[in-house]
């Protein structure tokens, strides 16, 4: 956690270094195909990407223009109808 603190206050006292501290997006999805390269680096499945689109309220990936991995490990989507979804679909609360 003191490595954490750290690295974040050295990135946020000298935004030139937040560069090489800083993880970045990554493009997991390009026109409805996947990044292979991206997956493999992240040790993630077909199946976990799946699992991570169904709460935007997609079920097929070819309907994804881009998508990608944020550094906290979400999944940013864009459709392939220029809808952008930006938070996935809460589901119902059940009481």
């Amino acid at each position: 956690m003191f490595w954490s603190v750290a690295l974040d206050a050295l990135a946020y006292r000298w935004p030139r270094l937040a560069v090489l501290l800083k993880a970045r997006p990554r493009l997991l999805i390009v026109d409805g195909r996947l990044n292979r390269a991206v997956m493999r680096r992240e040790f993630m499945t077909y199946d976990e990407v799946r699992s991570q689109l169904r709460p935007h309220g997609i079920e097929d990936i070819t309907h994804v223009r881009r998508a990608y991995l944020e550094p906290n490990g979400m999944i940013s989507v864009l459709r392939g109808d220029d809808s952008q979804v930006d938070e996935p679909i809460e589901p119902p609360v059940r009481t």
